[in-house]
């Protein structure tokens, strides 16, 4: 009989540090994400750039693995991007690339940067780098 009580209160005693263990754990905040949208536009002719790979690099220069390519009508949109700073990169051949700084946290988990124009280079230097 002494013995039956015993191991219900050990079992007892089990049941409570498992549980209070348990909801320990799962108290730790979740990774928090945002979104990015925009549109790439030339900056001469204010045409639409389509087909454009948009990149976020963080602080070591790591891309991630969130990249979107722009639409027909220049616009994008990046989701479940991590919380925390980045590089915009958009790199299309015959225009300067575009490296703006963001940032993303609980604040600003949607960042929209409205119209970005990419400015052309110049064709002079084209052709010259064509000959």
């Amino acid at each position: 009989m002494k013995t039956s009580i015993f191991f219900r209160a050990f079992a007892a005693f089990l049941f409570v540090a498992l549980l209070v263990s348990g909801t320990k754990g799962s108290s730790s905040p979740a990774i928090q994400y945002g979104t990015l949208t925009g549109i790439l536009r030339d900056a001469d002719t204010h045409e639409p750039i389509p087909g454009t790979n948009v990149v976020l690099l963080n602080s070591r220069g790591a891309a991630l693995p969130c990249t979107a390519k722009t639409r027909a009508d220049g616009t994008f949109r990046l989701e479940k991007v991590p919380f925390g700073q980045y590089t915009f990169h958009a790199t299309v051949l015959g225009y300067q690339p575009a490296q703006p700084k963001l940032v993303f946290s609980a604040k600003q988990a949607h960042v929209a940067m409205g119209t970005l124009s990419l400015q052309p280079l110049n064709t002079q230097l084209l052709a010259l780098a064509a000959e």
